[in-house]
């Protein structure tokens, strides 16, 4: 059996499940996509979670904890501020709530005290494994934001942050793709904890634990068959990537798929209600859309053997992101063929 080729990640298979359009804009042809406040700000949170997991900077968490403002600690302060004017999120809106969103996630439970002082916890903890063993096979990535492993209990708790805007709904709390992820990975790196849980904390809401309608969701635990018929999943997948096309790419396009039933945002509403580029609100704000939706301009940046470095929109290039003997073209997408006429 051949080797796999196409590196699975939750949302690159949440992109493919969700539109194959998207998906092939994304990952095949390389388009640049506008990353939104919510994102850069996330990204930022993240990078602080990162650096406070590490035991040699404790004393910059206790410094938080007792004040409870981040910017109490001048080292993260600087951090956070490098980052926020690097992502363009530096104005005060932004700042604010890049600051409670972080406050938020560090006062809860974060060094895993919550089930017993843990005896392994991992920042970022990545992983990449590699299954073909003639029934099932697959090559996943990722990054667990927190992993947390009780050795007595033989439990591993597994914890991700959001900072979306809304949490999950419909499929996401029963048949969660990065809950089956993570939890696959640890049973591969860790297969001595044979207890595992994920939680998901999202950082715009009251993380109250046991609470409902607040920001923490634990996802029930998955067995062994919940776990051995996501493997399968895994396969089917990995054979539908590997083998991707342009002719596959028109084959499940989220406009043609109806509204969503579970009150989910996937579907049709993927797409955006925009009928044209610009289209205004009654309130004078921008209508949001999918951003493969419409046509634009675009370089494509390539290094000195022509391999692919990078893309970015028209209005954003410039010359300095062009590595020394390499080379940039300006190149046209012509929008959605489900919307596009």
């Amino acid at each position: 059996m051949s080797e796999p080729k196409t590196t699975l990640s939750a949302s690159r298979i949440k992109t493919a499940e969700s539109c194959s359009w998207l998906y092939w804009c994304k990952y095949k042809l390389k388009l640049p996509d506008k990353s939104n406040d919510g994102a850069r700000r996330g990204s930022i949170c993240h990078l602080v979670f990162e650096v406070l997991g590490n035991t040699r900077h404790r004393k910059h968490f206790e410094e938080i904890k007792k004040t409870l403002d981040v910017f109490s600690s001048k080292a993260i302060k600087r951090l956070i501020m490098k980052h926020a004017v690097r992502e363009g999120v530096d104005d005060d809106e932004n700042i604010r709530m890049i600051k409670e969103m972080t406050l938020n996630g560090l006062m809860y439970d974060f060094f895993g005290d919550t089930h017993n002082e843990p005896t392994e916890e991992h920042s970022e903890k990545d992983f990449l494994i590699v299954v073909n063993d003639g029934t099932v096979k697959y090559k996943i990535r990722g990054f667990i934001d927190k992993l947390f492993l009780y050795e007595d209990k033989k439990f591993a708790l597994i914890r991700d942050f959001k900072t979306s805007k809304a949490t999950f709904k419909g499929k996401e709390l029963e048949d969660n793709m990065q809950d089956l992820m993570y939890s696959l990975a640890v049973k591969h790196l860790f297969p001595e904890y044979e207890n595992k849980q994920s939680e998901f904390l999202f950082l715009k809401f009251d993380l109250i634990p046991d609470v409902k309608n607040t920001g923490v969701i634990k996802m029930e635990p998955l067995d062994e068959d919940d776990l051995h018929g996501f493997e399968h999943h895994l396969t089917e997948m990995q054979h539908y990537l590997d083998n991707f096309n342009e002719d596959t790419a028109t084959s499940n396009m989220a406009a043609y798929q109806g509204f969503p039933k579970d009150g989910s945002f996937s579907c049709k509403l993927l797409c955006g209600f925009a009928k044209e580029k610009g289209q205004l609100k009654k309130d004078g704000t921008p209508m949001w859309h999918c951003g493969m939706k419409f046509d634009f301009f675009y370089h494509e940046i390539n290094d000195k053997d022509g391999n692919f470095v990078s893309s970015c929109f028209e209005e954003d290039f410039d010359e300095s992101m062009v590595p020394e003997g390499g080379s940039h073209e300006m190149k046209y997408y012509s929008g959605c063929p489900a919307h596009s006429s």
